[in-house]
């Protein structure tokens, strides 16, 4: 889901602006799959949980602590068993590490900004989801209340007119690491 604000902050908006494209490669990838069918959302899943491993784990690692972002995926794995198709098809030792050079002191910002602001996104699905998903259907990652706390709290941050071009970055690469777990998970359901 892209988000618009014609009056963001200035980084807010480079980051934006610098992912527009990467965002909505994405987007297109993920929104053919339909979020009301067992297992499309099973795969969606898959492809948050996988993606995320990698994109945490650098995070834990580059990311002052008091800015690291919530975990999501154990939510994302209950959702998973509460489908009925617990963990991932594949090993952990196939699951994608988030391979990118820490660009600077402030660089985690990218992808801290990218893992927040899909909580935007996660809320137009949930309530989409709402109206036409079966009773009970499992939204704990969609619901998720922390990452919207988090990203009100990383705004200030966002607020700064310092150009970061390794934020920028940095953002970019995790949309493409996303991305090729979406392919990757899109192909597997297709064969």
């Amino acid at each position: 889901m892209t988000a618009r604000c014609g009056t963001a902050p200035a980084l807010r908006a480079r980051l934006r602006a610098a992912t527009q494209d990467d965002h909505q490669v994405l987007d297109d990838a993920l929104g053919r799959l339909d979020l009301a069918d067992r297992h499309d959302y099973a795969c969606f899943l898959r492809v948050q949980s996988r993606a995320r491993i990698g994109v945490e784990s650098w995070l834990a690692r580059c990311c002052p602590p008091e800015w690291l972002p919530p975990a999501q995926t154990g939510l994302i794995e209950a959702d998973l068993a509460a489908l009925g198709c617990a963990g991932s098809d594949t090993p952990d030792e196939d699951v994608p590490a988030f391979a990118h050079a820490d660009e600077g002191p402030v660089a985690w910002l990218g992808a801290a900004w990218v893992l927040a602001g899909s909580s935007l996104g996660n809320r137009m699905m949930e309530r989409e989801l709402t109206g036409r998903a079966p009773e009970g259907w499992p939204m704990q990652f969609l619901r998720d209340e922390t990452m919207p706390a988090f990203f009100k709290a990383l705004r200030p941050l966002l607020a700064s007119d310092e150009i970061n071009p390794g934020a920028e970055r940095t953002a970019r690469a995790v949309f493409a690491h996303f991305s090729r777990e979406a392919d990757r998970q899109l192909v597997a359901i297709a064969a």
